[in-house]
């Protein structure tokens, strides 16, 4: 008998008492072993073939298509990350810079613009000593319609200071400050200069002999007299467009007008810069100040805080 009705070798169906396998010849009742190769088997009629689950092969082109798929929505993930990075800087950047929240004075410019910056003013004469009377030049910073504004006080000039428009005259020692704006209000830094001027006194000429007691003055008491009457009546100061002003003091009271409106009168007091004759002194109303000087005497003419101004009859 047969071990099986069918050939070890091939798996061919043998007819009963067939020694040799009509379908690839093996001596099925030979003892040696039928070599491991694989011969797919003849279908039998009727018998359906078993189907083996094996996964298909990926072929490279698919391969190829899924990386290139894989790439693409990685960068897309990047382009978009980095796009919101972006506009969550720049949104933070102009909330930053919103003069609401900075309390950076920014003149007329919420923007986020950065104010430009004038060069600084320039004085026509070095700091120093001096000993007599000088007359300061101040140069404008190169700029659009720019305009200096000045103090001689000591305080920081402002657009509300005296505007430069003539020299400015020097008779005691004296911290002149400037600042620029332009017609877009764009600023300079503050220009400072100190000038010490120190006038040698001159002589006096000693009044004749009477027989009328004399009468003893403090020198200062007698320089502050002789500064009230140098002020004394009305000066008049135009500037190079036309503008005129009018400062008036009489009986104590200083009377400033452009001749049509009055814009300010009111009591004043003054003080005397001793060791000039009278020549030079301080007018103090309300909160202003006034610095005048009367040298030279005789032209019908005071310089008041530097603007020369003449006498009107």
């Amino acid at each position: 008998m047969k071990d099986s009705e069918f050939c070890q070798k091939c798996g061919a169906k043998l007819e009963p008492d067939e020694r040799f396998c009509g379908n690839c010849g093996f001596d099925t009742e030979s003892s040696e072993q039928p070599s491991a190769i694989y011969q797919e088997p003849l279908q039998q009629p009727g018998m359906v073939p078993a189907t083996i689950g094996v996964a298909p092969k990926t072929s490279p082109s698919g391969s190829q298509k899924t990386v290139i798929i894989i790439l693409a929505i990685v960068l897309g993930m990047i382009v978009l990350i980095s796009g919101a990075t972006i506009l969550w800087f720049n949104r933070s950047g102009r909330s930053g810079n919103n003069p609401t929240n900075t309390g950076e004075q920014i003149t007329g410019d919420v923007t986020g613009e950065k104010q430009a910056v004038l060069d600084l003013p320039s004085y026509s004469l070095n700091e120093g000593s001096y000993t007599s009377s000088q007359q300061v030049l101040i140069n404008k910073p190169s700029g659009e319609d720019v305009v200096v504004y000045f103090t001689i006080d000591g305080s920081d000039p402002t657009d509300q200071s005296s505007r430069y428009e003539t020299a400015i005259v020097l008779n005691v020692t004296t911290t002149v400050k400037s600042l620029a704006i332009d017609k877009n209000g764009n600023k300079s830094g503050i220009k400072t200069a100190t000038y010490n001027i120190t006038i040698p006194q001159q002589a006096t000429t000693q009044p004749p002999a009477t027989t009328t007691p004399a009468v003893t003055v403090a020198p200062e008491v007698n320089e502050w007299q002789q500064f009230e009457d140098y002020i004394s009546g009305t000066w008049k100061w135009t500037d190079s467009s036309g503008f005129t002003l009018y400062y008036q003091f009489s009986g104590g009271m200083l009377l400033v007008t452009d001749g049509g409106s009055d814009y300010y009168y009111d009591y004043y007091s003054s003080t005397v810069t001793t060791g000039t004759n009278g020549t030079i002194g301080t007018i103090y109303s309300g909160g202003n100040q006034l610095y005048i000087d009367c040298n030279p005497l005789g032209d019908n003419g005071i310089y008041i805080d530097g603007y020369f101004c003449t006498y009107v009859p």
